[in-house]
This record gives structure tokens, C-alpha cells and sequence, in this order.
């Protein structure tokens, strides 16, 4: 499938995944030839990939790793590795070639759901994470040129914004009359290694990088009862997981979707994939069905299962919109990516695709604003409050300021602004401020409001 022009909004650009951070080294000797192989000669496989891990490119992983982030389980900083780099590099990359390298167990720790449950984030040592970073250098180097088109999930050059483009581009452009809405139950806790072995092997044939990347897999879990190892998952956190992630998905689902299940359709039909979220399309409605009766089947062969409750498949195109308006029904919709979509009318009265901040993201925006102003309103002064609340302001709207939805925005801007206000008056005995002289003061120092930044309309 083409994809559109990128570029045309400085937003979309700046939310766009990177390969390395801001400030980060980006060169790296080794991994420009692989990647110049892997796109002259798509179908060859590679047999040696350790000759990256040069002391001088785990020098330039070391530097692109974010300083501020959590430490591993041996509690050691990126400054305190810092301060003897080149001696531990130096034993790393020796640790490295003779293959007496053995990652540490990954500390991990329970991140709160909005329904109630926890997502395990996992964190790895600050030298486990030099040697992801490289990992996931070389892997995406191989795989870049021959991932499809409509994958954008932790890809470079690609954000969440350009799966959205694609989504209105699909449904406003082709002849798409239903959607299946797929998602995977814990798909990163799920992952085969074994799996995950088997399809890396169909490209990679150097033992010894399998064979780190089998360690780095099987490294175990630090719990308070002690270390957990098992067959399955990659943390979510490790730097290398999302490249890894792709890699599987790209096989289990997109090339099978774009080879195989295409093939078998008698209509039009088309995948966009953000990460473990996908979005499938279909003109005739007995594809759709088919292709959901199969897709279990799919999915087990590789040890994935589906999330019954939130894989949909959903009669939802132009064509029945407009009926449904007709009939002065209320056409169904549906949620991609922290948006929920639905039907609405053009300013000329035509049948459009828009979409607006789902109600769980935006309830959960609030609550950990909520929380955290709570947390923080004695401990902080109010320049650093106001300038914090700002900055989480501005997040939001980066995000959520698209096409259509300047109505949530501005309601969340109120809402924030309200919570704002409560918590800086709750600070002592006494009133910090009335609303005079809040409105007053944010006169004074404006925060961010809300604007339209990115345009999902084709470029």
C-alpha cells in the first residue's frame, strides 16, 4: 500500500518514534553496511552480526541511553557507569566476544491500569541496556526495508499521528464497509521465546547474536520472592522489545495478512498495525467473517491469543453510516489509539470519519493529573507546580490535538484548570487564591491551550 507524504506539520514530526534520543549518537560502523545489505538484498540471510559490538559503537549506545530513566536491579546510574566508561566497555565487549556475557535479571515493577489492574514494566541494568541498544541497531537495520507500509508502531521516521492519516485515508478513500479491531491479550507477556527464535532464524543465521538475544529473552525477572525465569515475554521497557515485538508481528500477522489472507478475499482489504494494535478493513462482509474465524487459528499457532473484549468487528463504513443517518440510527464506532472514531457529518453535509480523546484516556489524564497535583501541591512551589501542569498540558494536546477534536481539548483544558485550582487552594489553612486572582495569575503566566496541530487529511 503507498504511503503518504510525510513532513507537512513540524507536530507530526517532532511525535514521530526515533531511533536514538535527542543528543544521542546515532552512528554507528557496521550497522550502516547491514543495513545497505538488507535493502540491495532483501531475501539474503545474514551469518555474522558481531562485528558491530565495537568498543566504539557500544561508546555511542552508551551515550544515546536517557540518564534519568530508573536503574536495574544493581542499582548503578548511567553517570556512576559513566565514570569508569571505557574499562567497563572494554569488559563488556570482551565479555562479548567470548560469549561470557549474562544479562542480569530485568527489576520489575507494576504500573497501574484504568481498569483496575497493573501493566509489568520491566527495567534492565545500565549495561544490559548498551547491549539492547545495540541489539536493536542491527535488528532494525535487517528489518526496516522489508517491513510493509501500514506498520507504524516504535519505527523511525513513523508516530501514531501517521497511523491515524492512514486510517481516514482508508476509510474516506476505499470502498471499506467493515472493520475488525484487533487486539492481542498481553501479548508482551506472551511472546514464545521459542517463536520468537524461529522467525528471527528465517533471517538471521549467525548462532552467537541468536544466541545473545536467546540470554537477553531468558535473563529472568527480579520479584520480592526471588528470580522468576520462563518461556515467554519480553519486557515491556527493554529498550530491545518493540523492535523485537515487530519482527514477530510482522510475521505472524502483517505478511500473512498482505500474502495470504488478501488473496483470499473477493474485495478490497487492507492492515494498519501501531505496535500490538491493529486496525484490519474489509469491502465484502463474508471476507471480514472469514478472516475472523481463521485469525484464532492464526494467532495459537504462534502462542498469541486474542482479547475477546476489546476485538471487535464492526459493520462501519461510509456506505452503512449513511444508511444509519438515513434511518436515524447511530451509526457504531469504534477506538484506535487513544481516539475514539465515529461518524459525523462534512460542513457540506457529507458522510466523515471523525474523532474525538476516548473516554478512558481522557478520564485517566485527568486522575494522574489529579494525583499528582495532590501529591505534590506542599512540597513544590508554584512556579514549578504552574510550570509542571503546563508541561503535562502540552503533552496532551501534542497528542490529542488532531482533526475534530478541539472540543475535547477544551473541556479537558477547563477540567485541568478546575483541578488546578482545588489543589493549589488546599496547600495550608488558608486560600491561595480565589478565582479572580487565579484567572488573574494565569494572565500573567499563561498555559498552553489548545490547538489544532496535526491534520489527519492526506498531505
Amino acid at each position: 500500500m503507498p504511503m503518504e507524504r510525510r513532513g507537512a506539520h513540524t507536530v507530526a514530526r517532532s511525535t514521530e518514534t526515533l531511533s536514538t534520543p535527542r543528543g544521542g549518537a546515532t552512528a554507528t560502523p557496521g550497522v550502516e553496511r547491514i543495513a545497505s545489505r538488507a535493502r540491495s538484498h532483501a531475501e539474503e540471510p545474514f551469518t555474522a552480526l558481531m562485528h558491530p559490538f565495537s568498543v566504539d559503537n557500544l561508546r555511542a549506545c552508551f551515550k544515546s541511553l536517557d540518564g534519568t530513566k530508573a536503574v536495574g536491579v544493581d542499582r548503578v546510574t548511567k553517570a556512576e557507569y559513566g565514570e569508569n566508561l571505557e574499562a567497563n566497555l572494554q569488559a563488556l565487549h570482551h565479555k562479548l566476544h567470548q560469549m561470557s556475557y549474562r544479562p542480569q535479571p530485568v527489576r520489575q515493577v507494576e504500573i497501574p491500569k484504568p481498569d483496575g489492574g497493573t501493566r509489568p514494566l520491566g527495567i534492565s541494568c545500565t549495561e544490559d541496556k548498551i547491549v539492547q541498544e545495540m541489539i536493536r541497531r542491527i535488528l532494525e537495520a535487517i528489518y526496516e526495508p522489508v517491513f510493509i507500509d501500514t506498520s507504524y508502531g516504535f519505527r523511525p521516521q513513523r508516530s501514531c499521528h501517521d497511523a491515524l492519516r492512514q486510517l481516514n485515508t482508508e476509510v474516506m478513500c476505499q470502498p471499506v464497509n467493515w472493520i475488525a479491531d484487533i487486539d492481542l491479550a498481553k501479548f508482551f507477556d506472551t511472546m514464545p521465546h521459542q517463536e520468537i527464535l524461529s522467525v528471527l532464524g528465517m533471517r538471521i543465521k549467525d548462532r552467537r547474536f541468536l544466541r545473545l538475544i536467546s540470554r537477553l529473552l531468558k535473563a529472568g525477572i527480579q520479584t520480592p520472592g526471588g528470580v522468576l525465569y520462563d518461556e515467554l515475554g519480553s519486557p515491556q521497557g527493554s529498550i530491545s522489545s518493540p523492535v523485537i515485538a515487530n519482527i514477530f508481528l510482522d510475521h505472524v500477522l502483517d505478511k500473512w495478512f498482505t500474502e495470504v489472507v488478501s488473496d483470499h478475499c473477493r474485495g478490497y482489504c487492507a492492515i494498519i498495525r501501531y505496535a500490538d494494535d491493529a486496525i484490519m478493513l474489509f469491502e465484502c462482509e463474508d471476507d471480514a467473517h472469514r478472516f475472523m474465524r481463521v485469525l484464532p487459528r492464526r494467532l495459537e499457532k504462534y502462542g498469541l491469543r486474542l482479547n475477546v473484549n476489546k476485538t471487535h468487528l464492526l459493520a462501519c463504513g461510509k456506505c452503512y453510516a449513511r444508511i444509519c443517518f438515513q434511518t436515524g440510527q447511530r451509526p457504531p464506532t469504534f477506538d484506535f489509539l487513544g481516539l475514539t472514531h465515529y461518524w459525523g457529518h462534512s460542513r457540506k453535509g457529507y458522510v466523515r470519519l471523525k474523532r474525538k480523546t476516548s473516554k478512558k484516556r481522557f478520564r485517566r489524564a485527568l486522575i494522574e493529573l489529579n494525583e499528582w497535583l495532590r501529591q505534590n501541591r506542599s512540597t513544590c512551589r508554584l512556579p514549578l507546580i504552574w510550570k509542571a501542569v503546563g508541561q503535562k498540558l502540552q503533552g496532551h494536546f501534542n497528542y490529542f490535538g488532531v482533526t475534530d477534536n478541539s472540543r475535547a481539548l477544551s473541556n479537558f483544558e477547563q477540567k485541568a484548570h478546575a483541578l488546578l485550582f482545588k489543589w493549589l487552594n488546599r496547600r495550608s489553612q488558608r486560600r491561595s487564591f480565589t478565582w479572580t486572582g487565579f484567572l488573574r495569575y494565569r494572565a500573567k503566566y499563561p498555559l498552553p491551550r489548545p490547538r489544532r496541530l496535526v491534520s489527519l487529511y492526506p498531505n
